[in-house]
């Protein structure tokens, strides 16, 4: 009886070392996985933050002041204020 008892109490053990053995190698997976993720989501945010200069950029040369008077000048015609004309209307 002991002898069944001993190799009952030693598959038990063996058995529970293989699921802690199978949860360690689940977890390191996990790690692995999301330390990937986590360096993925690093570069898509260096790309995000490059794109996002980018459009700043384009942004304030687009609407500089410049950029708006020649815009003007060229496509809506509009022509400088060089001297100060006064229009007196008489009834």
């Amino acid at each position: 009886m002991k002898k069944n008892t001993f190799l009952y109490l030693l598959f038990m053990n063996i058995f529970l070392l293989l699921c802690l053995f199978l949860e360690i190698i689940k977890t390191r997976w996990q790690f692995s996985q999301e330390y990937e993720n986590n360096a993925y989501l690093k570069v898509a945010n260096n790309k995000l933050i490059e794109i996002n200069f980018n459009l700043k950029t384009e942004y304030h040369h687009l609407s500089s002041p410049a950029k708006v008077e020649r815009h003007a000048k060229e496509s809506l015609k509009m022509v400088e204020i060089t001297k100060v004309t006064n229009i007196n209307y008489e009834k």
